[in-house]
């Protein structure tokens, strides 16, 4: 199910997405919340999401971007995060990325990681930001075979850990790290339908797909700024 598009925003300077006040949600902790696409509870049954969204960039107990934090709390701060992280799934977690370019949020992707992989743990790690290094404010970086069956959307461009290879069908919205590297942090993701296979998937778009057709279409991707990303987390 997509998700609506929420409503144009400009924004200063670094991008930050401004907070705004507590939204309460039965059965979930009230936080302040950056602004996003309303999840109805139809949604959140199809998803079977008991949780609350990790978004704001001034929540510290529950923040995700370490390199954010004042850094004499950083301690206290990672041992909170790391035990919030500790109660994904590692199999069935769901991140999400929001997108920005010509200084407005466009849109948030929502992505379901499904295996217990090294390039899964890697693709998560930089959504929360909890190795040091995060998605955050960076750009997509190439857009392959646009217009084509086998269009892809590239994005992260990170080196880290070596990691392990499993095989999927190509499908619209598959989630994969790049294949040609031992090392990467780099993913892909599809925005068309296609034949054959590609290595290291990690899960799939479970919304806001059109967000990416619509970079798509623009004369330069890289223009197109990670502006927030993170986990949801259950409670």
């Amino acid at each position: 199910m997509a998700l609506p598009m929420p409503p144009m925003q400009d924004m200063p300077g670094h991008m930050a997405l401004p907070p705004t006040p507590l939204q309460e949600m039965p059965g979930h902790m009230a936080l302040p919340m950056s602004p996003q696409p309303d999840i109805d509870e139809y949604y959140m049954d199809e998803l079977e999401i008991n949780s609350l969204l990790i978004n704001n960039l001034k929540i510290k107990l529950f923040f995700t971007h370490l390199l954010n934090i004042d850094q004499q709390q950083n301690k206290k701060q990672e041992r909170k995060v790391s035990e919030i992280i500790n109660t994904l799934n590692p199999k069935s977690t769901i991140t999400f990325l929001d997108m920005a370019w010509e200084g407005l949020t466009r849109g948030r992707v929502y992505i379901r990681v499904s295996v217990d992989i090294t390039q899964a743990r890697q693709f998560v790690g930089l959504c929360t930001g909890q190795p040091g290094s995060s998605f955050l404010n960076t750009q997509l970086n190439r857009v392959w075979d646009k217009g084509g069956q086998y269009e892809c959307v590239f994005g992260g461009n990170y080196n880290f850990n070596d990691y392990s290879v499993r095989c999927l069908p190509f499908s619209v919205g598959l989630v994969t790290f790049k294949s040609n590297s031992e090392k990467s942090g780099e993913f892909c993701i599809s925005t068309n339908r296609g034949y054959g296979y590609l290595d290291a998937d990690i899960g799939q778009v479970e919304s806001g797909l059109e967000v990416l057709k619509a970079a798509v279409q623009l004369n330069d991707i890289t223009q197109v700024t990670v502006v927030d990303c993170g986990v949801v987390v259950p409670l």
